[in-house]
């Protein structure tokens, strides 16, 4: 029995260990109340607030997940998988039953359904902006307008499918899409912890992993909020990983070839894949899996490009002929690149063509330089087998690859870095169960919250000097004589 100076420490503790989940949950609701106060739905985004109180309002809302999940992240609190789930699935109906401010891509979903099912154009070669006098063109972000889909055909059949379901009506169409973003992230968390049941054996870890992923607000706000389509990327990718620790090879690459074809960006995991099947089946194996691999993803573009006229050309034009990059987002460069760009500015080297070209030759060789060193990595680590009884951490090295990869890609190589796009790699960092992957995930999880309004190199520079603040604080603490006692 406590004795009575216990008690008080006892319910300060209990209310500490709720407090997380019910913050989540709350502040998921105060989205939903906020995501409808602005009159204009057309302007309703974090770019076109022109009320200074909802930027302060979403700002102290962001900040506030943030601070939940980093408490979550460094506290390590142990619950339930009921209570892990309930949070999760209230805080995900709240957030699909509210506008989508963070972006305005759903709404380029939606037409893109509708310029096939409609229009009868293929949306690779017919642009937003054909059809000018379409009562959706006010909702859809001006600068999207004029290109064509960047998404895989797979993808487009689902914008065609749910076009197909809500014909004209664009709200029926936007939450269809929020709806499927939801079910995606659903499923994405009950495979995660299929994953992490079988590759943490410590039960209560594999619990804390799980909230890393159940209760972060980036997956919550962008999947459910903002029916982004990278979630599907995630459950596809950490299907094929799945795949691959059963030894269903086939399955494996066979969900990697879906992927590829929803989005391109997947086609820099599949050397991973085939390096670790060469590691632990022989190159017999991986050659094998690479044909097929290769057989079924040109057998899959011919099926889903086939109903779209002059698609095959559109796809290929810009692997065989790239275009010059023509311009760039400074506020939206991941932080490598940012510091590149502003340094060939300092310089005056980025005012011409020329100085694009260095921007682009730099990127290119950072990423490929970063690919080769991950590759050789994987090489040398052991190999993600659970047939080898000194070594208890399946999938390890094919996890730990797919993340840096991806890191790679959307940190190096991608001149536009968004947050929904980090959904990959924090989901990977988070399965490779270890530090310093779990610090990535949760420091990347924060970047992107704050990055809606002080862009990713601000806010890493804002953490930067937060973390630098606590950690001289501490270094004061501890270099501080104790007091004397007499």
């Amino acid at each position: 029995m406590l004795s009575p100076a216990h008690a008080p420490r006892q319910s300060l503790l209990a209310v500490q260990r709720w407090l997380v989940p019910a913050a989540l949950m709350t502040l998921s609701g105060a989205v939903l109340f906020g995501s409808f106060l602005k009159s204009d739905l057309t302007r309703n985004d974090f770019e076109r607030f022109d009320d200074p109180r909802l930027l302060f309002l979403f700002f102290a809302l962001f900040a506030g997940f943030s601070w939940a999940y980093v408490t979550a992240y460094l506290q390590r609190p142990p619950f339930s998988l009921r209570a892990i789930a309930a949070t999760a699935l209230v805080s995900s109906l709240l957030l699909l039953a509210s506008f989508p401010v963070g972006s305005k891509d759903i709404f380029n979903y939606s037409f893109f359904g509708k310029l096939w099912g409609l229009y009868h154009s293929s949306p690779y070669v017919v642009t937003l902006a054909d059809v000018p006098a379409d009562p959706w063109q006010p909702y859809v972000q001006t600068r999207w307008r004029s290109l064509p889909a960047l998404y895989g055909p797979l993808f487009l059949w689902q914008a065609r499918a749910i076009y197909a379901v809500s014909g004209e009506r664009l709200w029926v169409a936007v939450w269809l899409h929020k709806g499927a973003a939801t079910l995606l992230l659903l499923a994405t968390l009950w495979l995660a912890r299929v994953i992490l049941r079988n590759t943490t054996p410590d039960s209560s870890r594999g619990s804390w992993l799980l909230v890393l992923l159940a209760w972060n607000p980036l997956f919550l706000f962008e999947s459910a909020g903002g029916g982004h389509n990278d979630i599907a990327m995630v459950l596809l990718l950490l299907g094929a990983l799945e795949g691959w620790r059963r030894r269903r090879f086939t399955l494996a690459f066979g969900l990697l070839t879906l992927s590829i074809w929803y989005k391109w960006y997947s086609l820099i995991f599949v050397p991973a894949f085939l390096l670790e099947t060469f590691k632990v089946e022989g190159w017999r194996t991986a050659a094998r899996q690479a044909a097929w691999w290769l057989a079924a993803t040109l057998l899959a573009g011919v099926i889903f490009l086939s109903p779209l006229p002059g698609s095959w050309p559109a796809v290929l034009r810009p692997l065989t002929q790239p275009a010059p990059m023509s311009g760039i987002y400074p506020a939206e460069l991941s932080p490598p690149l940012a510091v590149l760009f502003w340094s060939l500015k300092a310089f005056g080297l980025f005012g011409t063509t020329w100085g694009l070209r260095l921007f682009d030759a730099t990127r290119f060789a950072l990423f490929v330089i970063a690919v080769a060193l991950i590759f050789v990595r994987q090489w040398r680590a052991v190999p993600s087998t659970a047939r080898s009884p000194e070594y208890q951490a399946p999938l390890a090295a094919l996890v730990e690859s797919c993340c840096l990869l991806s890191c790679a890609f959307f940190l190096l190589l991608i001149t536009m870095l968004l947050p929904w796009h980090l959904l990959t790699v924090v989901a990977s960092a988070v399965l490779c169960a270890r530090e310093p992957f779990l610090g990535l995930a949760a420091v990347l999880t924060v970047l992107a919250l704050l990055s809606y309004f002080v862009t990713f190199a601000g806010a890493a520079v804002l953490m930067g000097l937060v973390l630098g603040a606590f950690w001289l604080m501490e270094r004061l603490r501890q270099g501080r004589p104790s007091e004397r006692t007499f």
